[in-house]
């Protein structure tokens, strides 16, 4: 992928179309750099700054903005310090854009003249972003024509996923539902964040309606996000707050990151080439014009070559894109599979705290023979505890990511009978002795430690069925990529083909 961006990058500066260069170059370092770029973006009074400060846990964002209407802000996980990058000045012949390193506490007065900064880099401790995951603060918005610029003029071409924050009591306005309509044109992951829930009054309109009213709004728009949180960082704990789901969404994400990446390169060179490629038709309306009229008496049609071109490259580029869309498709379902799963109900939280019980130091059945009665009891209470966490493993785990590795497979290529004999090898064994495993003899027995062990057979069992499917899942679309490949060749084929008709219909009639 990263040579056809070079190849794009070549043709767009060939036309001196320096804008969408510039913006291919970015997406080309950052490609190489493989960082995740998680986007935030929303109006200027729905609380973006105070948001990302809390996840951060830090003042690292004034409440006011840096002043300036196009720069970005990144924050990444590194020691405390900040690097301010200026506007190159190119009229002066100055290309390369001047910078300098800044204390976090002598930001604020660096970024007065704030027309002058291009984006800002802040390094943070910040565990949970790792080596390789930033957070991107980008302009506040405040009209539809702002949302325009943002989604268009800003960096958010280097966004891997894009999270929208919303005031509570604005959420359908039609800012906000063009923005959102124009970043699923992009084709991203797009969250949107509900703030200030606490401005909710439940006697007025119970919040369960709340939320079924803004997803009719964005549906309506044909606008469906990947999830919507609702937040309220003012009252932390409130008790609509999804604040925990948020940051086990950023998680997610995060652990998702190299599939993210390569589909956001792909979306967001096939979205720059297409607003270069429409740069270019108005700049070339008059030119174009003219040939239509010559080619009125010639004996093709310019246009229908064009069109017949452009839907050989568009079905060229999807199926090119094809297995690294499955494979980030795969991994957020089976994700969201595993993390909505149940499998310790009360039920069996009670077998583990009976098992756990006969594992303390001092348990003991009956006086005489104690020995292999104690063992028989706690052999007995084992296989209660095992029978049943298998059964609920079996069918909140097991079958639900079979089902959704099929799902998300099927109807693109391989046989049908391939996927279900894969998808049915996804399966873990559980057995006696793998719970067993799991107790630590070093632990203070009681109900504290039920709730402790419960959560750990629950966590590493997800994780086994996590990585069966994610095996499973990348063999079938390994074996897709390679069924693809008389497709692809052909389409190459066909498009230079029309790439020569389209060169010699231009060639016989020059303007």
């Amino acid at each position: 992928m990263l040579a056809a961006v070079q190849g794009l990058l070549a043709k767009v500066e060939q036309t001196g179309d320096g804008e969408h260069g510039k913006k291919l170059r970015q997406l080309l370092a950052k490609a190489q750099s493989e960082r995740l770029y998680l986007a935030f973006c929303g109006h200027f009074s729905a609380g973006k700054s105070s948001l990302i400060n809390r996840l951060c846990s830090h003042m690292l964002l004034p409440s006011s903005p840096i002043p300036t209407s196009a720069n970005i802000v990144s924050i990444v996980n590194g020691e405390a310090g900040a690097r301010v990058i200026y506007r190159s000045d190119e009229a002066q012949g100055m290309g390369e854009p001047r910078s300098e390193t800044v204390p976090l506490d002598e930001l604020a007065e660096h970024c007065r003249n704030g027309e002058a900064i291009e984006t800002v880099e802040i390094r943070y401790p910040i565990p949970f972003l790792g080596e390789h995951a930033a957070l991107l603060d980008t302009p506040g918005i405040d009209s539809t024509d702002d949302a325009h610029q943002l989604a268009t003029e800003s960096a958010l071409h280097l966004a891997d996923v894009v999270f929208y924050v919303m005031d509570y009591n604005h959420v359908q306005s039609e800012i906000n539902l063009a923005f959102a309509k124009k970043m699923t044109e992009w084709g991203k992951p797009l969250y949107l964040i509900v703030n200030m829930i606490d401005k909710h009054r439940e006697q007025e309109l119970s919040f369960s309606a709340y939320q079924e009213g803004v997803r009719e709004a964005f549906a309506s728009w044909g606008v469906r996000p990947d999830g919507i949180v609702y937040t309220s960082v003012k009252v932390s704990n409130h008790p609509s707050s999804e604040w925990s789901k948020l940051e086990g969404l950023l998680g997610q994400l995060i652990e998702l990151r190299q599939p993210l990446v390569r589909l956001s390169l792909e979306k967001s060179a096939r979205a720059l080439a297409a607003a270069h490629a429409e740069k270019m038709a108005e700049r070339n309306e008059p030119t174009k014009e003219a040939l239509r009229e010559q080619l009125a008496v010639s004996g093709e049609d310019l246009d229908a070559v064009q069109a017949e071109y452009a839907e050989a490259r568009a079905e060229l580029a999807r199926l090119e894109s094809l297995p690294a869309e499955l494979e980030a498709a795969v991994r957020k379902d089976v994700a969201a599979v595993l993390d909505n799963a149940n499998v310790i109900p009360a039920v069996t939280r009670d077998l583990a705290h009976a098992y756990l019980e006969s594992r303390r130091p001092g348990f003991k059945v009956g006086w005489f023979g104690a020995a292999a009665k104690t063992a028989a009891e706690r052999e007995q209470r084992l296989a209660a505890l095992h029978k049943d966490f298998a059964s609920q493993v079996e069918t909140q785990v097991a079958r639900h990511v079979q089902q959704t590795v099929k799902a998300k497979l099927e109807n693109h290529g391989l046989p049908a009978g391939a996927i279900t004999e894969a998808a049915d090898r996804i399966n873990v064994e559980l057995t006696p002795e793998w719970l067993a495993g799991q107790v630590n003899e070093a632990a203070v027995f009681g109900n504290e430690y039920t709730l402790t062990y419960s959560k750990q057979i629950a966590a590493e069992a997800k994780s086994l069925y996590r990585r069966e499917a994610y095996a499973v899942s990348d063999e079938l679309i390994a074996a897709l990529a390679a069924a693809l490949q008389p497709r692809l060749a052909a389409l190459r084929a066909q498009l230079a083909e029309l790439d020569a008709r389209l060169a010699g219909l231009r060639e016989a009639l020059p303007l």
